[in-house]
């Protein structure tokens, strides 16, 4: 789920604790919104936007009404209507100028969505005045070498190339030069550089590409744009595999996205822009004989013969999801075959209802897709993780598929099976959780107090969520219920399953080892009343890619795991990458076992 996937719940549930009839007039105008939009009339649904739009001002939250203005601006944009979009766009900049400062970093979103705009209409002195102001306040937000900051300076330089800015492309160049060793996502190696124990391999144009199979019951938009290819309308079940650029620079656990004004720019380099941002570069549907020989022969040629389906969340486009499944397979240097199943989600912050039609039919398809992947894929383990109200679809599809099998032919069938942020109603969670026991080597619960968008959606439904930590926790049997609470994310608290080196490395172990709790990094027991255990994650043990890259060597290498790191440190000159290896070994000697490390190690 984007950062702002549920803030229209977040705010929604404000709203409802007035119980007014404006409450009721908005929500009908936000619903009337996307669902002209969904059927393409344009007129009508800026019409119902600037409803809506009308009554949020006079009556709702200002934080509400900046995203709500802002998601009009964009399906203006979109339309064609550039004029209103503009429009829109300044006065959702005004508010948060007015709330936060003209300097505050949460204005470069719409600051962007202007430049983006400009971009567009070939306004560029606006283009520029809005780049430049972008890069000011991220170098004072985030330091002159942020990612961030070169990002936007990136694409200040592509706008000066476009505009034959001579001077400006040698003000930026020196802004830009050398490239900072910090911002590189692996640590630096000798011999073949960045990945060279990993399994996706970096080439030399500075990306890797990840291939993901795939699922969906979307149906496709009649263009090959990969970004467009499926859409938000549903359709039958189809199959096919995807590839996903993860660039050199990518960090663990971001999901670097490109900017959309690169659509109006004449940035004509591919290779480029996947050396900087993970972007889904293919699409190939296949129909079903040719996606399962596909498979079967992507399995058969990796290291591990596992898969990991992802079910993803609200308020996610095809597009979306497949990147987010692409950076969690290359951030969990998973050795097997990534796969992905996307339901006909709107990607839309304002389309909670919608989504929810759409994810409640769609388990059965997904249960179909399963099937399929268990019985023909030659898979030897197959993990499952779902997230948000995409665990909706996959209790519905491992219901349906448990159904169809004997009693005694349902144990094992699953490796790891992972519910994060579940926004699912915790009584039918607690049922449901009932008939899936045994099926699964390990069944994991992710849940979080500080989880902003659950805490939204309990009001709205009027009861809890079982992605909700706190006192009442699911304690349940045959699952690992994990506290996440300390894990830092996005600012609704709800993506940090993703979003988080500490989470991914808890994932990682998960694939990989299939670990009980007390087995993994940070955790403790909290003993409750009941006779379950709740487990606590404390995320600043285990976060860090010198953690992550501990555990990859040590699944590369096993014991002698510490030799390859001290081989590493030996060959490499540069003090600062040599730091970097050091802390990695100081990591590797706390996962290795005490009776393999030679005295005087790092290890605690």
């Amino acid at each position: 789920m984007r950062t702002s996937a549920m803030l229209w719940l977040a705010v929604l549930a404000l709203g409802f604790g007035a119980a007014s009839a404006q409450t009721n007039a908005q929500l009908r105008a936000y619903q009337d919104f996307e669902s002209a939009k969904a059927a393409g009339k344009t007129a009508a649904a800026l019409e119902f936007g600037n409803e809506a739009a009308t009554l949020t001002e006079s009556g709702g939250d200002k934080a509400e009404l900046v995203e709500l203005l802002r998601n009009i601006g964009d399906f203006a944009s979109q339309a064609g209507s550039d004029e209103l979009a503009h429009g829109y766009y300044l006065k959702a900049l005004r508010l948060q100028e007015a709330a936060l400062g003209p300097h505050h970093p949460d204005l470069v979103s719409i600051l962007s969505a202007l430049a983006e705009l400009a971009s567009k209409d070939k306004r560029y002195a606006d283009a520029e005045s809005q780049l430049t102001r972008i890069v000011s306040i991220e170098q004072a937000a985030y330091g002159e070498r942020h990612a961030n900051t070169l990002a936007s300076l990136a694409r200040l330089r592509a706008l000066y190339q476009i505009t034959n800015n001579a001077l400006g492309l040698a003000r930026v160049d020196a802004q830009l030069q050398p490239p900072p060793a910090a911002s590189r996502g692996s640590l630096p190696r000798p011999g073949e550089g960045a990945g060279k124990e990993r399994h996706y391999k970096q080439n030399e144009l500075g990306f890797a590409t990840v291939r993901v199979f795939y699922g969906t019951n979307r149906a496709r938009t009649g263009t090959l744009k990969a970004s467009q290819f499926y859409g938000k309308a549903r359709g039958e079940l189809e199959y096919g595999y995807l590839d996903v650029t993860i660039p050199r620079t990518h960090q663990e656990a971001q999901l670097e996205t490109e900017p959309r004004w690169v659509e109006y720019t004449f940035m004509a380099d591919p290779a480029a822009l996947r050396a900087q941002y993970v972007l889904l570069d293919k699409v190939t549907p296949l129909q079903a004989g040719e996606f399962v020989r596909a498979l079967h022969q992507q399995i058969s040629d990796s290291r591990f013969k596992d898969v990991f389906i992802f079910v993803h969340g609200f308020n996610n486009t095809f597009e979306d999801a497949a990147r987010r499944t692409a950076q969690m397979a290359y951030d969990l240097d998973f050795d097997g075959t990534p796969m992905l199943y996307s339901w006909p989600s709107q990607g839309s912050a304002t389309a909670y209802a919608i989504d929810e039609a759409a994810v409640g039919i769609s388990g059965r398809r997904l249960a179909d897709f399963m099937d399929t992947v268990v019985a023909q894929s030659g898979a030897q383990r197959i993990h499952l993780i779902a997230h948000s109200m995409g665990n909706r679809a996959l209790i519905e599809a491992l219901q349906t598929y448990l159904a169809k099998r004997a009693p005694d032919n349902r144990q094992h069938i699953f490796g790891q099976v992972v519910f994060t942020a579940p926004d699912v109603d915790r009584d039918y969670f607690t049922d449901a959780i009932q008939s899936l026991t045994g099926s699964a080597e390990r069944i994991t619960l992710y849940a979080s107090d500080n989880d902003y968008a659950l805490r939204s959606s309990q009001f709205f439904h009027g009861a809890p969520r079982a992605g909700t930590a706190g006192d009442i926790i699911l304690k349940l049997a045959g699952v690992d219920s994990i506290d996440m609470s300390s894990v830092p994310a996005d600012s609704l608290g709800h993506s940090y399953f993703a979003a988080n080196s500490g989470a991914i490395y808890d994932i990682f172990r998960l694939l990989w080892r299939g670990d009980p709790p007390p087995q993994r990094c940070g955790m403790s027991n909290r003993k409750a009343a009941s006779t379950f255990t709740v487990w606590w994650f404390d995320a600043e043990a285990c976060k860090g890619a010198d953690m992550l890259e501990a555990g990859v060597m040590l699944k590369r290498f096993g014991e002698l795991a510490r030799q390859h790191v001290l081989s590493n440190i030996s060959a490499l000159t540069d003090p600062s990458q040599q730091r970097e290896w050091k802390l990695v070994l100081t990591r590797l000697d706390g996962l290795l076992p005490k009776s393999t490390q030679p005295k005087g190690s790092a290890s605690k």
